[in-house]
């Protein structure tokens, strides 16, 4: 509600100057000039701002001109955490304790000309006040001490043909009691329906990490180089926001224009006679993409459920087609000397945690040094961190699958038959309050290896609706051309824009 009201307010309060709080991950998107780095008995304005591996850093400004509404203040506790080497100034994003913004004029320019910082707190608040959001099962490691999550597993797969295979790499997963321990929650209005469960241990040497992709081959990853060009449809540069995995991320730049695609342009170096790549991003959806399909459905009304029968019954490259169509997934165009070519997409990983995934490209239609490369999403429905390209060749490695050892529900009901194969029956998590707790066999330590986990599952969930009224029937048909459900959002956000000044 406070994030609303503070986005209203900045709307409908023109021409006022007072301070108000924001948080220390929204540093990114404040679009600011003037930035002040407060301790207790130290004070600078900096300028040439930079936000990387944890850390922001800039330079002393000593320039005389200050605009009140360009300013930012950032309070630092303690003074030792403010550190000046010279004329230049970091400040750990650990030790910032607040943060300080003055409003600004109001009108349109501020989300057509700022676009991406303020129009995605502007959807940020819409979405804590308009839905409880939905997403799909989450993932927490139990180490004993903590519970970490981890994040979503399947997402995107809301009908039964659509239910497909997801890996999940466990970041905070240790051994406890020669057990690894880890919860599956069903924590959102859905019913949530687990077919298989597994976990995939990868050992390999140090200097490297393993990713699975979406078919679940795994790949090793050494040696991955940042992009010589990243920049969105208006030409905005996306290399700072690209480069490291920090709090500098990228969600779409919004206008009050035709343009329904959110395009990013990249560029990269090409070793001489490499024929293939892995392409490596990580980033998640945002709720708004959750949110407008739950708009979506309720066109269907008192239908909704019929609506539903009928998705289950159509065959997968159907539905996946539509989903592509509607800019859903991450797609991927590779320039090669026949043209631009569409040759894969990320699957959906969720709004609730970055997934770091991986997709190998086939290089041997390109020729020179470079590799040109688009990623296509619908605007608003994608929140980017980091994109990279390791054109090394795999590593050895070892891989052990071990099943699950138990499984038991929030009834105290042992189901871990039910999570043992890829079959007809199911882990049905139908309530928000849902937790089945599960264990695996732990694997003795290897000297001199790394140790990366991965989490195989596979499984499907249904979307609950109270969707009520007469179904809007010609409304829905455009839904069947391309891009009409990006059309749908854009209006939606251009709409609660609008309807705000």
């Amino acid at each position: 509600m406070a994030l609303l009201l503070s986005a209203f307010m900045i709307f409908e309060l023109p021409g006022c100057y007072s301070t108000r709080s924001i948080s220390k991950s929204e540093i990114q998107y404040a679009n600011r000039t003037y930035y002040f780095i407060h301790g207790r008995n130290t004070s600078y304005r900096i300028s040439s701002v930079n936000i990387s591996n944890g850390i922001l850093s800039g330079f002393i400004d000593y320039s005389a001109t200050v605009t009140k509404n360009r300013s930012i203040h950032i309070y630092v506790a303690p003074d030792s955490a403010i550190v000046k080497s010279n004329e230049a100034v970091s400040v750990p994003f650990s030790s910032i304790a607040k943060v300080e913004v003055d409003k600004i004029d109001g009108g349109k320019s501020l989300l057509m000309g700022l676009g991406v910082g303020y129009t995605a707190l502007f959807v940020v608040g819409l979405i804590a006040i308009l839905t409880k959001g939905a997403s799909c099962p989450f993932v927490y490691s139990d180490n004993g001490s903590n519970v970490s999550f981890e994040g979503e597993i399947y997402s995107g797969a809301t009908a039964i043909p659509l239910e497909r295979n997801d890996y999940l790499n466990l970041k905070s997963l240790k051994p406890l009691d020669n057990l690894y321990k880890i919860k599956l929650t069903n924590e959102v209005h859905e019913i949530q329906n687990t077919n298989l469960a597994e976990l995939v241990v990868f050992d390999h040497p140090a200097g490297t990490n393993i990713l699975a992709d979406k078919y679940g081959i795994a790949h090793s990853v050494s040696d991955i180089i940042k992009p010589l060009i990243a920049a969105n449809n208006y030409g905005r540069s996306l290399v700072n926001e690209f480069s490291f995995q920090d709090s500098l991320r990228y969600i779409s730049e919004i206008k009050n224009d035709a343009l329904l695609e959110d395009t990013i342009s990249l560029m990269f170096e090409k070793p001489v006679n490499a024929v293939s790549s892995k392409l490596i991003v990580s980033g998640k959806n945002t709720m708004w993409l959750d949110y407008m399909f739950g708009r979506f459905a309720d066109l269907f009304g008192k239908r909704y459920d019929t609506w539903k029968e009928k998705r289950n019954e159509k065959p997968a490259e159907e539905l996946v087609k539509w989903q592509i169509d509607q800019g859903m997934p991450l797609a991927v165009y590779l320039e090669t000397d026949a043209g631009w070519q569409f040759v894969n997409y990320y699957n959906l990983p969720g709004p609730m945690a970055d997934k770091k995934d991986i997709l190998l490209l086939d290089l041997s239609g390109v020729s020179g040094s470079k590799v040109n490369l688009k990623l296509v999403s619908g605007v608003l429905f994608w929140d980017l961190d980091y994109v990279g390209m390791d054109f090394s060749a795999d590593q050895a490695f070892s891989k052990t699958v071990i099943p699950v050892s138990s499984a038991i529900d929030e009834n105290n009901k042992d189901v871990a038959s039910l999570l043992r194969n890829d079959d007809s029956e199911y882990l049905i998590q139908p309530d928000g309050n849902n937790v089945t707790s599960i264990t695996f066999k732990a694997l003795p330590a290897l000297q001199n290896m790394n140790r990366t986990f991965i989490l195989h599952t596979k499984g499907n969930y249904e979307i609950l609706r109270d969707a009520r009224g007469k179904p809007d029937v010609n409304y829905l048909r455009s839904f069947l051309e391309p891009g009409a459900f990006i059309k749908f959002s854009k209006d939606h956000i251009l709409n609660y824009y609008l309807k705000s000044n």
